[in-house]
């Protein structure tokens, strides 16, 4: 018995021998896993804004940074192209399949057909090497939804932006309507807040100086019309479906409109084909007065351009009582965003280190990458404040163009730079050195920047009476046969649409025939079909957000 006893104690204290050798052989083998340190190295299409990011004081400390987080040096062949080609090149690039490793893909481009062909690298199957990008998904409205396709696979990554607005009032519009403010009060007109206004003035603009076209627009954009009458000239959600605007009596009025500008010679008869270039000279030339449609941001600039007493005031859309009030485009800088649509990036599935490449991507939704940037260097471009915030130092808030100053550093809030990847920023920075607008509320002009103004800030977000209903609409996704099908109906359409709104409008077409061109619009193409694609996939958008909950 003491002999059995014997042997299982030698039994049990070789067990333990073996036991701690074999730990502190695997501890030893683990310890002596060699890191990845071979350089990551990659090709990256992006965008260009004009600037010199490679050579940029912020672009060298992000590359350095990037180095020090990943604990690899970081080689990146950048293939810049100018933003007024890059779509098309970037399209020409993927069709062709001849991607660099990493792609910004084109605005407003439906990637899910390139993506079910196997042009993009699957990412969520490396979900783990993304907790930064993850985690602004979660925050995001319908961040999951949008984040990954039908099928639960995520194929690009979208550009993160963090708001500057509380999360429940404050809009923000990114197009307006403008006025040269200093020639209504010189001629005593009050700023138009409606459509009749809008005519109203023309006339007298017209009759003060016959030679000039009072009213012009850029980007041949009559949304400020057809927000007036609560439609758009394209698919929309109305709120409880999906509709066809060139169908709703709020277009062929929104174009009536348009035809009476026209035709007593108030509306530019070039509005069809004007440039930024054009627009902004013909503004400080004094050839128009009226701008049914700008850019937010541009009469400011254009009144601190002219320095010689032009001012150039925005407001809302204008009204048109019988619809109430118009909706306005509006953008969400209330919570953090996805950015749909904007820019989305994607990874060639032939990279030779997919997973370094990700968790690279990764790391520039971490905080501290957003803020450098979009800030640049602490103590360099910008400091912390009492507030807890970063503020931009004087020399670049106080700049007589503090987007230019910017530039002299390549940060993000800057005309010209777009450093790092340009994966995600904090729409903050745009705010603390927003120059002065010239806004007019009440027939009053006030001067503040817009992202300041009690006016804007005030207004109930995401719901008000200027709210379209679109703008929390569905987020639809459609399979690569639905998408065919719409493309293959819907092209035609919106050729045949765009050229008949201009004869329209110029007079060229009689509205005497709109039953005819209603009619042979549905001979194109079965658009109803079109609304049943976006209806069926508003219900697997409702049902896939009630499934979530």
């Amino acid at each position: 018995m003491k002999r059995f006893a014997r042997l299982i104690s030698l039994i049990i204290t070789l067990a333990l021998v073996f036991s701690m050798v074999s730990c502190n052989s695997t501890k030893e083998t683990t310890d002596k896993t060699p890191k990845n340190t071979e350089p990551l190295s990659f090709t990256a299409t992006l965008n260009s804004w004009g600037g010199d990011d490679a050579n940029s004081m912020v672009q060298k400390e992000w590359l350095k940074q990037m180095e020090t987080k990943m604990g690899r040096k970081i080689n990146i062949k950048f293939n810049y192209i100018p933003s007024s080609g890059y779509d098309e090149k970037v399209k020409l690039m993927i069709s062709s399949n001849t991607l660099t490793d990493f792609v910004q893909l084109p605005s407003f481009w439906d990637y899910a057909p390139s993506a079910k062909q196997g042009l993009f690298l699957e990412l969520s199957q490396y979900k783990n090497l993304m907790p930064n990008y993850l985690k602004w998904v979660n925050q995001a409205y319908d961040g999951k939804i949008n984040a990954y396709m039908d099928d639960g696979k995520m194929y690009i990554f979208n550009e993160v932006g963090l708001p500057r607005f509380p999360a429940d009032k404050g809009i923000d519009p990114n197009n307006v309507s403008s006025y040269r403010y200093d020639v209504f009060q010189k001629n005593n007109i009050k700023v138009p807040t409606t459509l009749d206004e809008v005519y109203s003035a023309g006339k007298q603009l017209k009759q003060l100086y016959p030679d000039k076209y009072p009213i012009n627009l850029r980007f041949n954009n009559l949304n400020s019309l057809f927000y007036a009458n609560h439609v758009t000239n394209d698919i929309y959600w109305d709120g409880e479906k999906y509709v066809f605007g060139l169908f709703q009596d709020g277009y062929k009025e929104a174009l009536q409109f348009a035809n009476k500008l026209y035709s007593e010679r108030l509306l530019d008869p070039e509005y069809t084909i004007e440039t930024n270039d054009t627009i902004k000279k013909k503004a400080l030339n004094g050839d128009n007065f009226m701008w049914l449609n700008e850019w937010f941001t541009s009469p400011g600039d254009y009144t601190r351009n002219a320095g010689d007493g032009k001012i150039f005031a925005i407001t809302l859309y204008p009204d048109n009582p019988k619809y109430g009030k118009a909706w306005q485009s509006i953008q969400d800088v209330n919570t953090v965003s996805l950015n749909i649509g904007w820019d989305g990036f994607v990874i060639n599935p032939k990279t030779k280190d997919p997973e370094g490449l990700i968790k690279f991507c990764d790391l520039q939704y971490s905080e501290d990458i957003i803020r450098l940037i979009t800030w640049g260097i602490e103590g360099t471009t910008y400091t912390i404040g009492s507030d807890g915030k970063p503020h931009f130092v004087d020399s670049i808030k106080k700049a007589a163009d503090p987007w230019a100053e910017g530039d002299k550093y390549g940060i993000r809030a800057s005309s010209k730079h777009r450093p790092g990847l340009q994966m995600a920023a904090d729409s903050a920075a745009y705010v603390d050195f927003a120059p002065n607008d010239y806004i007019v509320v009440d027939n009053q002009l006030k001067e503040e920047p817009i992202e300041k103004s009690s006016f804007f800030l005030n207004i109930p977000f995401p719901k008000s009476e200027y709210t379209p209903p679109f703008f929390r609409g569905p987020s639809l996704q459609f399979t690569q046969d639905e998408s065919q099908q719409i493309s293959t109906i819907m092209t035609p359409i919106y050729t045949y649409r765009d050229e008949m709104q201009s004869k329209f409008v110029k007079g060229d077409e009689s509205f005497d025939k709109w039953g005819a061109y209603q009619d042979k619009l549905k001979k194109m193409g079965d658009i109803d079909k079109v609304l049943k694609i976006y209806n069926d996939a508003a219900k697997r958008y409702n049902d896939k957000k009630a499934a979530s909950k």
